[in-house]
């Protein structure tokens, strides 16, 4: 990726994508119990292996895309844990109260953006 000038903006920019994923599996972990019961009053099954798996799914493939060790595969797991999260947890058209809507619509459009980001990753490497 450093054949041409561009190439050195592969870092940082990996930086910046997997720093998202990597901050949100910690405070998932450390916050595991409040995020379990987030999920589960979203409806979501299983809330407490689902949050697991999105710890591990977060943390592995984040530190995959970051140090280029099987990037393609971290990539893939990222876009697998950031693209359905918006069904099931930021139902904007359920909310009734403005601010919500909007604060549910910004994360799902959010969350859009990051699982084509991972298409992307996976794509060029």
């Amino acid at each position: 990726m450093t054949h041409s000038p561009l190439g050195y903006l592969w870092m940082p920019g990996r930086v910046l994508f997997v720093s998202y994923f990597i901050a949100m599996g910690f405070s998932h972990l450390i916050h595991f119990r409040q995020h379990a019961l987030v999920l589960k009053k979203k409806g979501v099954p299983l809330p407490r292996c689902a949050t697991l798996l999105t710890i591990v799914m977060m943390i592995c493939g984040g530190a995959m895309v970051l140090f280029a060790w099987q990037t393609r595969i971290g990539a893939l797991i990222l876009f697998c844990i950031i693209f359905p999260a918006p069904f099931f947890l930021h139902r904007f058209w359920k909310e009734t109260d403005s601010y919500m809507h909007l604060s549910e619509f910004a994360h799902m459009t959010k969350d859009f953006a990051l699982a084509g980001a991972a298409l992307i990753v996976a794509a060029v490497t």
